[in-house]
């Protein structure tokens, strides 16, 4: 299917992580098995592409703060699995995303990043999920990825932003990168 083509594609052009989200409903556990059951399948898939899969915790799934992430981690071992780990749906979560990092690292293979006020359902307008403006501590959270080493891609995520300009996503993009820039330079990591 889809996976598949996009595993083939990764492969051909050397891109290392394919990202998915989980299946099923926060707090239904009969959909937990079955999320264990897709995210092992697809990570043999991936895997034999030479691709990792990553998945990450994301609001209103089964899979959708640390302790759900950790049921994951302990029952999907295959090496081509991954976490995405983004630190926007945790703290919507009702988590701290710096202090819930350390419990995932060691199987953290992607970063999806950006910020938001407040823990509603979504993460706000596109302007308000620039890093820097939220309510995120996104400087303990790369001082986390730095303590241990991270060197997976990092990705600017923006809900909403193909409705924009390409000069306004520029903004959100260059004041996000300018912000994560000085926190690494401040952690010595640039």
């Amino acid at each position: 299917g889809r996976l598949t083509k996009a595993f083939e594609a990764c492969q051909g052009l050397g891109i290392p992580v394919v990202n998915v989200g989980p299946s099923g409903k926060s707090n239904v556990a009969e959909d937990m098995p079955v999320l264990i059951e897709q995210l092992t399948r697809l990570s043999k898939k991936a895997g034999s592409y030479g691709v990792t899969l990553c998945c990450k915790a994301h609001v209103g799934a089964v899979m959708f703060n640390t302790p759900t992430t950790l049921q994951i981690i302990e029952s999907v071992n295959e090496p081509a699995f991954g976490i995405d780990m983004d630190p926007s749906h945790i703290y919507r979560a009702g988590e701290q995303p710096e202090e819930a990092l350390p419990q995932v690292i060691s199987r953290v293979k992607h970063i999806h990043i950006r910020d938001c006020l407040g823990r509603q359902q979504g993460p706000g307008t596109p302007p308000k999920q620039a890093c820097g403006r939220g309510d995120i501590d996104l400087y303990g959270y790369l001082s986390t990825l730095v303590e241990n080493q991270y060197d997976g891609p990092v990705n600017l995520e923006v809900i909403g932003a193909l409705k924009m300009e390409l000069a306004d996503v520029s903004i959100i993009a260059a004041e996000s990168y300018g912000y994560l820039n000085a926190c690494l330079k401040k952690l010595g990591a640039r």
